[in-house]
């Protein structure tokens, strides 16, 4: 038996095309297929919209017509209610304090369509020029570009962090570029903080599982959700750095080199056991992988900065957790803390310029 058509009254955050809602923004299309926007996941929907000044923006609509089929319509509503307020005051709080490599609200709100069950709460971004999927596309991108978007993205962590939050789902669709003032991060939606505050902070992982270090599918037991945050967003930015030379995440790597025993679906069975006896397998797995990834690397850099890439790689995709990051930082009072990653792509930024200026390989 099909289920019913969505209607205005049912699904009202699909049918937001042509109006204007109560903050002034005029919706002019769906955005649902389009790259380069704050992610619209299965509770939301994107648009792009226009102010009255022509400003323009991304609006994420959260889609409320779940809730009234869940078993527990109480629970879920209480659960999307805690998500969007953590957000929306996320983000207010990243504005206030000026994060220039996140992605700011400009404004949010509710609307509600005539005829309609239920309202629409909706949050409105600055709207971006694309992704990194996008520019990985273009003909002209250069490894100085890509060197400087991996800047931008540590840049950003970093600031996520010293405000006590970790980003939990750094991936591609997920950094945004924007013309005129280069790469930031966006979605925050499964950010966990310090206080302990995030709807997310008890789940062992709120991103996305393909992106997610070794750790999460192994499912190892975490007692802190702070710095268990603050780990997967450094092996995300590992596995970004990954995706951005070769097109492919460093998980993919590791787990061709996995026999099909070892991989996560297998392991935890009755003759295998928690994620430290599984760790000297993927230990080894990862020389491997790191190696190929190296190999697929090279070509698209100079050899001056190719060296120093892959070694930030081994040590932000490191397997263990208590390994992960920089060697100088693990003894030290901050062993998660992002400032050398900065320093160093910001000077290998400036190396691949000068190599590229002289007229040297790539």
């Amino acid at each position: 038996m099909t289920s019913p058509p969505p209607t205005i009254s049912t699904h009202p955050a699909l049918f937001l095309h042509g109006l204007t809602l109560e903050g002034g923004w005029r919706v002019t299309g769906r955005a649902t297929t389009v790259k380069g926007q704050p992610a619209a996941g299965h509770q939301s929907v994107g648009y792009f919209v226009e102010r009255a000044d022509g400003h323009p923006g991304f609006l994420k609509a959260i889609d409320l017509s779940g809730i009234i089929q869940a078993r527990n319509v109480m629970r879920a509503l209480q659960e999307v209610t805690e998500q969007f307020n953590f957000e929306v005051s996320l983000l207010e709080h990243c504005s206030d304090m000026r994060l220039s490599r996140v992605v700011h609200a400009i404004d949010h709100g509710e609307h509600r369509i005539p005829g309609a069950l239920i309202p629409v709460p909706y949050i409105v971004f600055d709207r971006a020029d694309g992704d990194v999927r996008d520019h990985l596309e273009a003909t002209t991108v250069d490894d100085v570009w890509l060197l400087r978007c991996i800047h931008h993205v540590a840049v950003g962590l970093h600031q996520l962090h010293t405000a006590r939050f970790a980003h939990n789902d750094v991936k591609p669709a997920n950094v945004l570029v924007f013309e005129a003032l280069g790469s930031k991060i966006g979605d925050l939606g499964t950010a966990v903080d310090a206080s302990g505050t995030s709807p997310h902070g008890g789940k062992a992982f709120a991103g996305s599982w393909d992106c997610a270090p070794p750790e999460v599918p192994y499912l190892a037991e975490q007692a802190d959700a702070w710095q268990h945050g603050r780990r997967c967003d450094l092996y995300m930015l590992g596995g970004l750095i990954t995706f951005l030379f070769t097109h492919q995440h460093f998980n993919t790597f590791l787990k061709r080199e996995l026999p099909e025993e070892l991989l996560p679906l297998f392991w935890g069975g009755d003759f295998t056991g928690p994620f430290e006896e599984a760790l000297p397998h993927l230990l080894a797995a990862f020389d491997r992988a790191a190696r190929e990834v190296e190999v697929a690397l090279r070509p698209r850099l100079h050899p001056s900065v190719a060296g120093e890439v892959m070694r930030s790689i081994r040590e932000l995709c490191h397997p263990d957790p208590a390994r992960r990051g920089h060697p100088r930082n693990l003894s030290g009072f901050n062993p998660l803390g992002l400032e050398r990653y900065i320093s160093l792509y910001d000077r290998l930024v400036m190396k691949a310029g000068l190599a590229r200026k002289r007229g040297s390989r790539p």
